[in-house]
């Protein structure tokens, strides 16, 4: 049985690989969706969907609209009391977390599927220009707030509601789903955004477990 001083490494190893570890092959996957993105997009625009998964998506889009999430926020409060005073958390994994990625739409500029030649151009004509001028969503793709804030909100719920983290995680990526079916994102923006919501919810759930070790070692302490 490994000594505490093991444990402890142990746990950090573990600690580095999900806040460094699943971003990277995230970002990894952005990158090799490039490769895909005009073509996902293309069927997307030309396909039709059965009723019931348009239907599936378009109910999934809220769990990662800042509204749903702070509806969620709103129901912890009210039905965990234990959680009302570390609900900070949850707040800067999920709106924070989709705050970050609109100031990112505010440096990279790329064309929403929807609102770009998918037949005539290539994928690298959908990016725009770095700090664009104008504040126009139809050059705000990159990347998808939308599954920033989903993948955030599942992170942090996951950590607090282990049963749940199979029902959030689905969310999440019908949320990305989403996305791509109402042509509002490139394959690239999805994971990218999937990206950084991994790592502000991740960062979000290893301050809430130190804020927490230190409250219990003062109470002890105290006591």
């Amino acid at each position: 049985m490994p000594l505490n001083d093991d444990r402890i490494q142990l746990c950090s190893g573990n600690q580095r690989l999900r806040l460094f570890g699943v971003p990277l092959l995230l970002l990894l996957a952005a990158g090799v969706s490039l490769s895909i993105d005009i073509r996902v997009e293309s069927y997307f625009k030309q396909a039709q969907h059965p009723k019931l998964v348009a239907e599936l998506l378009d109910n999934a889009e809220p769990f990662g609209h800042g509204l749903g999430a702070c509806a969620l926020i709103t129901a912890v409060v009210l039905l965990d009391p234990w959680k009302r005073l570390r609900i900070g958390w949850l707040v800067g994994g999920s709106l924070g977390a989709g705050a970050l990625a609109n100031v990112a739409k505010l440096i990279v500029a790329r064309s929403r599927p929807r609102a770009f030649d998918l037949l005539n151009s290539t994928v690298w004509q959908s990016f725009v220009g770095w700090l664009p001028s104008e504040r126009n969503t139809a050059i705000q793709s990159f990347p998808s707030s939308h599954t920033v804030t989903a993948v955030g909100l599942a992170v942090v719920l996951s950590a607090w509601y282990p049963r749940g983290r199979w029902l959030f995680a689905t969310l999440a990526v019908l949320v990305g789903m989403n996305r791509l079916y109402c042509l509002a994102h490139f394959p690239s923006d999805v994971f990218a955004g999937a990206a950084l919501g991994w790592f502000v919810g991740s960062c979000c759930v290893l301050g809430d477990r130190r804020w927490s070790m230190r409250t219990a070692q003062a109470s002890e302490a105290s006591g």
